[in-house]
């Protein structure tokens, strides 16, 4: 396979304007661009421009992964919709996850180096990812703890818990119903999905949205942030809205009192044994399923014998290779089910009856013979 890399690009909160997009159309032979979305691929070469000084000059967010198992996922944010201590429960990730805040935008990159390609060739998008951006403007750090899954798994084994009994973060409310974008960042991350559900077992429910009309809490926001507040919406800055909303709610009378359990921390150790669990339990229950679908099957080839036979002589006698192939399937599988039922002697005597029309097709004989199946003399 012959190598390929993709560069993704996507605004959000303003598209560029026409010299921005002069900009970024000089950035590389390869790139396709508009005003809210830029693409780069190559299967020789390189992209010449570090992508984080891309995403932060002109996007809002930034994906980038290549067909032997690299890949990076970045976002841009207004300066201060995330706080500032974002990553304080993830401070062991400085190798894959690092935010850093600049004097008008913020940056999140993450960048979790596996370079074991997937079992199959995935295209990945930008766009179911980029709701992540505004899931943690809300609040919902549940990307950060896939991401942390993730890592964990690459830096190397945990089966010793008590080598590895620090550092874990809380588990964030509602890993037991991933939205969209999240379960898209878990695949490409290769998060297995028995480690979510492991680590689910320890978060808390979902929060529910807060639907109480923030302005009510206006006249709780100091002259001096109102007055700062109408300055930058005159500059037109973006993410303003969400900003001001977030500030007025952690203003609103009763904030803070009756506080939520404390969140359980569980080890990427304790996590591991709990997810082979639920993976061996998976195993079980797919190959049951396999089992009663098979016998399932079965039982139709049996019942609808006469029919398969059918099939068999129509396939056959369009005297082609795919027709002698499909024949030649059919007659495995009726005898298969006859032997299951202990009707191999009564298979055995319709096949020679059967097969005799067709020995002047030596091709197809010689299919059948392959199989062993006991073609009488023509």
């Amino acid at each position: 396979m012959s190598e390929y890399q993709r560069y993704e690009f996507m605004t959000a909160d303003r598209p560029l304007t026409h010299e921005q997009l002069r900009e970024v159309n000089r950035l590389s032979s390869h790139i396709q661009a508009s005003s809210t979305h830029a693409l780069i691929e190559y299967h020789w070469g390189d992209f010449k421009h570090d992508p984080i000084e891309v995403l932060y000059s002109y996007f809002d967010g930034f994906l980038y992964w290549a067909n032997w198992g690299a890949h990076q996922l970045a976002f841009r944010f207004p300066h201060g919709a995330l706080p500032p201590n974002l990553l304080a429960n993830y401070n062991d990730l400085d190798d894959h996850l690092e935010f850093t805040q600049r004097p008008d935008f913020d940056l999140l990159d993450i960048h979790v180096r596996d370079e074991e390609p997937p079992d199959e060739w995935i295209d990945y998008e930008l766009a179911p990812l980029m709701p992540i951006r505004d899931e943690l403007m809300d609040g919902d750090l549940r990307a950060l703890y896939i991401v942390w899954l993730a890592a964990m798994a690459v830096m190397g084994s945990y089966d010793q818990e008590e080598q590895y009994d620090i550092g874990a973060p809380p588990t964030p409310p509602g890993l037991g119903k991933l939205t969209g974008a999240q379960e898209a960042l878990a695949e490409l991350l290769q998060v297995p999905a028995e480690m979510i559900i492991a680590a689910a077992r320890h978060s808390a429910p979902a929060k529910p949205i807060t639907t109480d009309d923030a302005t009510r809490w206006l006249p709780l926001l100091p002259a001096e942030r109102r007055d700062d507040y109408l300055r930058r919406l005159a500059r037109n800055e973006p993410g303003l809205s969400r900003q001001l909303v977030t500030e007025l709610r952690a203003l609103r009378p009763g904030q803070g009192v009756g506080d939520e359990p404390a969140a359980e921390h569980p080890t990427y150790a304790s996590l591991l044994p709990e997810g082979r669990e639920i993976a061996a339990r998976w195993e079980v229950e797919q190959r049951e399923c396999q089992r009663q679908q098979r016998e399932q099957h079965v039982r139709h080839v049996h019942e609808h014998a006469d029919d398969y036979w059918r099939r068999a002589t129509e396939a056959a006698e369009r005297g082609s290779g795919p027709g002698y192939d499909e024949a030649t399937n059919l007659l495995i599988e009726l005898r298969e089910v006859a032997r299951h039922f202990d009707e191999a002697a009564a298979f055995e005597a319709r096949f020679q009856a059967w097969v005799a029309p067709h020995l002047r097709r030596p091709a197809f004989v010689k299919r059948l013979q392959a199989q062993r199946f006991a073609t009488p003399t023509a």
